[in-house]
């Protein structure tokens, strides 16, 4: 998980690099349909082909939706502002899926946990900022991708039962490369001579971590392997100082330990949730698919 997380960011970083010359959605697609070629593949020879067919088809699209939107929104922001910035964003996902949960999942979210995620919003105010300083847009849109990727988490949860474990990770990707690739004769960009490294780079790196986040979850306990998954905060901030010179700021530090903080108590409230016999609203069947990006 920890080398996983690390590329993840490296990957962000390239993303970053190219400082907007390819469009986000031309990104995305290229990104969802490499894996796709790789995935498919494996969900057809381990569960038949009729696991190519996702049911129930309506949540089936909404996820894949809430896919192309959160890694949309993320890639534009990186692109606006601080890749650790952006990065913490995406964290506030878990609050949004324990604010979710009783309108989708008919399930019963406490006082802890509306504590947790009142309190984690507070820190995305505080990375936001009251007055919106700095780029407002990048940062607005930072936000909405990791309400997106909170959605994607809880329709992950409403879909735990819907097919094979492996078809969670598989049919957003190929759900959200289909619904995207209309769109991509508008948003063609032919790749530069100069960004040929890049570009291999970002296929090597998406496959290594995809590869070593899917093996972390397979043989590692979800509860145990999640936390490692904020050490991500931190590889965006070491790539973000090396290779843009930016580093948050003390408030953007202590808006990022809250939702980090938030995020964390709701994972212990689930944990103790799974030892009373109850399911968790982040399982591995959820949880699995959270760096899609």
């Amino acid at each position: 998980m920890t080398c996983s997380v690390l590329l993840f960011a490296w990957k962000d970083a390239i993303v970053k690099v190219t400082a907007g010359y390819y469009s986000p959605v031309l990104i995305i697609w290229f990104q969802l349909v490499f894996m796709s070629a790789i995935w498919l593949p494996i969900l057809v020879y381990q569960h038949g082909w009729n696991q190519l067919i996702p049911r129930p088809l309506s949540w089936q699209i909404a996820r894949g939706l809430s896919v192309i939107s959160g890694l949309g929104l993320f890639y534009w922001s990186v692109m606006l502002i601080p890749l650790a910035d952006a990065t913490a964003m995406t964290f506030i996902s878990p609050l949004v899926v324990a604010a979710l949960s009783p309108v989708i999942l008919g399930e019963k979210t406490g006082f802890h946990r509306w504590s947790a995620v009142v309190i984690g919003f507070v820190g995305a105010i505080l990375v936001l900022r009251p007055g919106f300083e700095g780029n407002s847009l990048g940062y607005i849109t930072a936000f909405g991708s990791g309400l997106c990727i909170g959605f994607f988490f809880t329709t992950n949860r409403k879909l735990a039962h819907a097919g094979a474990p492996f078809a969670s990770i598989v049919y957003p990707a190929y759900l959200g490369a289909v619904i995207i690739s209309p769109f991509i004769p508008f948003k063609w960009t032919a790749p530069r001579v100069e960004d040929t490294w890049l570009i291999i780079g970002f296929v090597i790196i998406t496959f290594l971590s995809q590869t070593m986040f899917i093996a972390s979850v397979r043989y590692g306990q979800a509860s145990l392997v999640a936390p490692f998954q904020y050490l991500h905060i931190v590889a965006a901030t070491f790539f973000g100082y090396i290779f843009f010179s930016d580093f948050p700021d003390l408030i953007t530090w202590i808006g990022i330990t809250v939702i980090v903080a938030s995020g964390v108590y709701i994972a212990i409230r689930e944990n103790i949730r799974l030892a009373y016999g109850k399911q968790p609203l982040l399982n591995s069947r959820n949880w699995d698919a959270r760096h899609m990006k």
